[in-house]
Order: C-alpha cells, then sequence, then structure tokens
C-alpha cells in the first residue's frame, strides 16, 4: 500500500514539473534527486568527500543546463585531482595507506555512477527540436518506461517467480519477474506511440523498450550490490515502500544516457 500511495502523490509532481513547469521544475527536481542520491551513496560507502561530489555535480548539472557538454572531461578531470588530493591529504600523517585507492576510487565513482548519469536527464529536458514538446514527451517515456517494468517485475515476480536471477546478490529477484518487467517496458512505449508520442516510430519502440528494460535490471542489480558490500537492506528510508531514493534511481541512471542519445541519434 505504502507504494502505491507514494506512486500517487508524486507521479502528479512529477507531470506537473515536466509537461507544465519551466525547465527549471525539472532540473530543480532531478537536482534534489542527485545530490539526496548521492548522500545516501556516501553513507552507504562510509568513505568522506560528500561537498567535493556535490560540486562536481553541480557543474556536470551546469553544464548539461547550458548545452555545454565539451565541459565534462574538464570538470571529471578536476574531480579525479581534487579526490587525489583529498587522499593525499587524509593520508599524510599515515603509515598505512592500503585504503587510498580505494577511498580515491570511491568517490570518484559517487561522481560518475550518480552525478554523470543522473545529469544526462537534465539534458534531455534542454534538448531543442523540431518536434513539438520532444524533451516533455521524451521524459514521459523515461519515466512511464521505468516504472510499468518496475512494476510487472514486481508483481509478476510476486505471484510467478520461481528462478531466482541472483540469489547472492538480491534474492527477491526472478526470470520470470525479468519476464515480465521486460513486457512491462514494451507495452509502456507502445502506449506512449499510440497517444502522446506519434513520433516515435514503431520500429524503435520496441528495441528501445528492451535495451531500456535491460539495463533497468542491470542498474538495478548494481546497486544491490553495492549495498551488499555495505550491509545494508536499502540505500535509505526517504520513500516510504520504497526505501531510499537511490533504491528508485538505480534502474533510471544506466538509462538516462540511453534516452539522450537516442533523441540526438534518430530523432534530432
Amino acid at each position: 500500500m505504502a507504494r502505491v500511495l507514494t506512486a500517487v502523490v508524486f507521479i502528479p509532481i512529477l507531470m506537473f514539473a515536466i509537461w507544465i513547469g519551466g525547465p527549471l521544475w525539472f532540473i530543480g527536481m532531478a537536482g534534489v534527486a542527485i545530490l539526496l542520491g548521492l548522500h545516501e551513496y556516501h553513507s552507504l560507502s562510509q568513505i568522506g568527500g560528500f561537498p567535493t561530489g556535490v560540486i562536481a555535480v553541480l557543474l556536470l548539472m551546469a553544464a548539461f543546463q547550458r548545452g555545454e557538454q565539451e565541459w565534462i572531461p574538464a570538470i571529471l578531470a578536476g574531480a579525479t585531482i581534487t579526490a587525489l588530493l583529498q587522499a593525499l591529504w587524509r593520508q599524510r600523517g599515515q603509515e598505512d595507506h592500503s585504503e587510498a585507492l580505494m577511498a580515491v576510487a570511491i568517490r570518484l565513482m559517487g561522481v560518475l555512477y550518480i552525478g554523470l548519469l543522473g545529469s544526462y536527464l537534465i539534458g534531455v529536458r534542454m534538448l531543442d527540436s523540431t518536434i513539438p514538446m520532444l524533451p516533455a514527451k521524451l521524459l514521459t517515456l523515461f519515466f512511464i518506461v521505468i516504472f510499468a517494468g518496475d512494476t510487472g517485475a514486481y508483481y509478476t515476480g510476486r505471484t510467478l517467480g520461481r528462478r531466482k536471477l541472483a540469489p547472492r546478490i538480491s534474492p527477491g529477484k526472478t526470470w520470470e519477474g525479468v519476464a515480465g518487467g521486460l513486457v512491462g517496458n514494451v507495452v509502456a512505449t507502445l502506449i506512449a506511440h499510440f497517444t502522446f508520442f506519434p513520433e516515435l516510430p514503431l520500429v524503435h519502440a520496441v528495441p528501445l523498450a528492451l535495451v531500456m528494460g535491460v539495463l533497468g535490471i542491470t542498474g538495478d542489480l548494481c546497486e544491490s550490490m553495492i549495498k551488499r558490500g555495505a550491509k545494508a537492506k536499502d540505500a535509505g528510508a526517504l520513500i516510504p515502500g520504497h526505501g531510499g531514493l537511490l533504491d528508485r534511481l538505480d534502474s533510471m541512471l544506466f538509462n538516462a544516457p540511453v534516452i539522450y542519445y537516442y533523441a540526438v541519434c534518430f530523432l534530432n
């Protein structure tokens, strides 16, 4: 019940930000979600450096918002140097430096995994195209495909699930749930095509849905692996019935670049 109530409250707000509010509405929501996800990631890793990650993530979001993606390599280079200097400062008085490399890697992974991948959604919102309302259509497609896949996988897995997908990483996931999720992904793209997104070619819809479905499952498993490593059941407790925000972002982060580059390559 908590999952349903959360969706009832959250989805109208999200659709308002996408279709009615100006760019800053969605960018603000996405920015808050990315930063909260980064905070949960750092809490799981128990490694310092959150302020450094925030600065890098804010710069990445600004680059996508301004359409200046050529600055991304410079931002990532700065984040790398900063993480190394931070590790150097922390290690300067210690004899054991065995954890230095791990600390640097964890800090940079937070910037790449949550900051860079998540910022592609801002890039989608700022796309310019001859197709009317293309950013709103793309983002709506993105979220309904993700939500339909998650819902299909959850309920199919609960009712029909027998064969475990990755029991040592995520015991609740089954191959039957994967099949149900992929069906949900495909149905969502078909609904999008025949309702609000006729510019999405049918020949693209099914392959795009399947790619997003597989990447969503993969992202979910990767986040579960991170939680297992941190010995945590959920990334947080921010969303009733869902756990932490990172538990909802997991299937979105891998797909954000996909929807962006799909639009750039095929619709723009």
